[in-house]
């Protein structure tokens, strides 16, 4: 039952496994075709326009080609012959083709003795002659105003070398009309717009007028650069936000390229594109179809499993886990071992967090215990002493026991304070001393004095809570033993314990000084001096500096320390 269940919850998987491996390769080769024939037609496409583009110019192609042949065999006329048979030969070429309406030859230093208008002119400075030059081959550029000529002028210009220098150029004007006119206007139904550029980015000619050539041309791309896209079809953006498919050709190699511009709708074949549709909705179905079935299949068999086995564990951190328990609906049998093992480990979490609460209750338990004991027991102590002092027969017996009872009873405070703090840790300094104040000047003889207290949340570990409380028990003492009443108000003891950004405390405590409070007892010896060295050593053990001040009218004694972790004995 077992294996037929487990077959059942596998057949799903097989299933998709089956289907992938079956359209795998009708996708893949769908796919290949269909990118195949793209390709070709892409291919087709982008030839026709070439060649169509190369077709439309062909006219002014050749008159170009015409010219620059031309002035290269003048040149050589211009060698064999001296100046004023060179003007004649000029003069008979203009003569004998009406296309062209200017010829000259310019030597190496810029002066034109030699042309067609049979007058002489010195280029040296002029743009034209500086570019042809420095250039060395055969230049094609366009002038808004010919030199001569005063025409809007394409230049064809052919270098014209002797002994291997070159000794000038000979340069043949086109009238600008004239080539505009001959752009062939056969396609200007399909939209085909074309431009000729010389190789530095001035547009020579194009249809509609060169100065309507940038509402054709690619915007994005410097038109100097086109010379390095030749034989290449691309997709460009024009000023006006119209994309449309350029075709670039060599006109004349090294010095004109031919651009033909295209809309994109016309580029293209809309048949084509339904053609690739319909190649590519087949295979795109299969894998849609073979993505749906696998999808619901791994949803139910898999992810939702996943999703629930994810939800209880994210529970279970939060502690949001009722019942401690996940089911799963009919898993597969490795998800079903897995909620298995995760019910297993949430049980043995739980056992050991219960058992580790249990020993944390025990523990704070014995602690209170242990705090509260000791502080029964100092109490006891401290009571035993002040029943020792009612029936001691000497003043200095009295006093002796009074003051180790105010020591005993600081450290009763100390633990009480503890077994009273949540943590049991760390002792709220401000509270024990609150109550310490609170203890010491309620004792018989100290009334009359008023104590006034400004205490900070500090908490401190027990290693510096106990000489701390010892400190202040004897600073305390003193206080209440030596306050007087000044001369204007009434005796007053003040009580302060703050706290630094950087982790120091100071602990300060000012009586005012004047007629004493208690009268002296008459009986008192001089002081032994045993609280200030016990003073001292609880100094030390905070490892503090102690300060005391004297101003009129009041005594002030200030120490102070830095808290720290707790640090046990080595």
């Amino acid at each position: 039952m077992r294996r037929r269940i487990a077959k059942l919850r596998s057949l799903p998987a097989r299933l998709v496994a089956m289907l992938s491996l079956a359209l795998l390769p009708l996708g893949v080769i769908s796919l290949y075709q269909t990118q195949a024939v793209l390709e070709e037609a892409r291919s087709l496409n982008r030839a026709s326009l070439k060649g169509r583009t190369v077709e439309a110019a062909m006219a002014e192609r050749e008159l170009i080609q015409e010219a620059l042949g031309a002035a290269q065999g003048l040149g050589a006329t211009v060698i064999a012959t001296d100046r004023g048979i060179c003007t004649e030969v000029m003069q008979q070429f203009i003569e004998g083709h009406p296309q062209f309406i200017f010829a000259g030859f310019v030597d190496e230093t810029g002066l034109m003795e030699c042309s067609s208008a049979g007058e002489t002119r010195d280029f040296s400075q002029n743009r034209v002659f500086i570019e042809t030059m420095s250039k060395g081959g055969p230049t094609v550029q366009i002038s808004a105003s010919g030199a001569v000529t005063g025409q809007a002028v394409i230049i064809a210009s052919h270098p014209v070398w002797q002994d291997g220098q070159q000794i000038g150029f000979v340069s043949i004007s086109i009238p600008h009309r004239l080539a505009n006119a001959l752009m062939s206007d056969g396609n200007e139904e399909e939209g085909l717009r074309l431009a000729t550029i010389n190789t530095e980015g001035k547009v020579i000619s194009a249809t509609g007028g060169a100065e309507s050539a940038m509402d054709f041309l690619p915007a994005d791309i410097p038109l100097d650069t086109l010379g390095k896209k030749i034989g290449q079809t691309f997709d460009a953006v024009v000023s006006s936000g119209e994309k449309r498919v350029f075709a670039v050709s060599a006109m004349i190699p090294g010095s004109v390229v031919l651009v033909g511009s295209w809309p994109a709708s016309s580029a293209r074949e809309s048949a084509s594109r339904f053609s690739v549709f319909l190649s590519i909705l087949f295979p795109a179905l299969m894998w849609a179809v073979g993505v749906t079935v696998a999808y619901f299949s791994v949803q139910r068999l898999v992810i939702r499993h996943i999703s629930k086995l994810r939800s209880a564990m994210r529970q279970y951190a939060l502690g949001e886990l009722h019942g401690g328990r996940v089911e799963l609906d009919n898993p597969p049998e490795e998800l079903a071992d897995t909620a298995r093992a995760f019910n297993r480990m949430v049980l043995f979490l739980a056992q050991a967090e219960a058992q580790q609460e249990q020993d944390l209750r025990d523990k704070e338990v014995l602690l209170k215990e242990v705090h509260h004991r000791v502080k029964n027991n100092l109490q006891l102590i401290a009571s035993i002493m002040n029943m020792q002092a009612r029936t001691a027969k000497t003043p200095e017996a009295r006093r002796m026991l009074a003051g180790l009872q105010r020591r005993v009873r600081g450290l009763a405070m100390m633990h009480r304070t503890l077994y009273t703090t949540p943590d049991m840790t760390a002792v709220n300094a401000a509270e024990m001393i609150d109550a310490m104040v609170k203890d010491l000047s309620g004792l018989p003889g100290e009334t009359g004095v008023q104590v006034v207290t400004r205490l900070d949340e500090v908490l401190l570990f027990p290693d510096q809570a106990v000489p701390l409380s010892m400190l202040l028990a004897e600073a305390l003492t003193n206080a209440l033993k030596y306050v007087g009443i000044p001369k204007d108000g009434s005796p007053r003891i003040a009580v302060d314990l703050s706290i630094a950004d950087t982790g120091t405390v100071c602990l300060f405590i000012e009586n005012t000084l004047g007629a004493p409070v208690t009268p002296p007892d008459e009986d008192e010896t001089e002081s032994s001096g045993l609280g200030s060295t016990l003073m001292r050593a609880f100094v030390g053990q905070l490892d503090g500096e102690e300060e005391i001040e004297r101003d009129e009218g009041l005594f002030r004694y200030v120490v102070c320390f830095e808290a720290h972790d707790f640090e046990p004995d080595p």
